[in-house]
């Protein structure tokens, strides 16, 4: 599965990068602000992208607006500290597939793509 991951942390980036990696995924890309995931995601032919909430330029739910509208079937894996009910109902009014809860374990970010790998 190619995947790109979105977060302003380099940390959690190698983490997340790591996890999918040893599943056997493709991290073929990987971005720090909202505006670095809209010029990359026309760049690669994604799956799925792990995007993050809080980031500069552009927040995750700005950039899934955007996303949207350009790549409506793009499997979106929100991730955040914040998982406040109006994050969780704003990720979903955007059609997010999955919200994953920081701090994260590897069974959590692999389950948010078990149901990308069924259809």
């Amino acid at each position: 599965m190619q995947v790109m991951i979105a977060d302003d942390d380099q940390i959690t980036r190698s983490v997340l990068r790591t996890i999918l990696q040893d599943a056997g995924h493709e991290v073929c890309s990987e971005a720090a602000s909202g505006m670095e995931v809209l010029a990359q995601c026309n760049r690669h032919n994604l799956d799925a992208l792990f995007l993050d909430i809080n980031m500069p330029a552009m927040n995750g739910f700005e950039v899934l607006q955007q996303l949207r509208s350009i790549h409506p079937t793009l499997h979106v894996v929100m991730i955040s500290a914040s998982s406040t009910l109006e994050n969780v109902r704003t990720a979903a009014k955007y059609g997010v597939n999955g919200f994953v809860v920081k701090p994260f374990t590897p069974d959590k970010v692999l389950n948010s793509l078990k149901s990308l790998k069924r259809a």
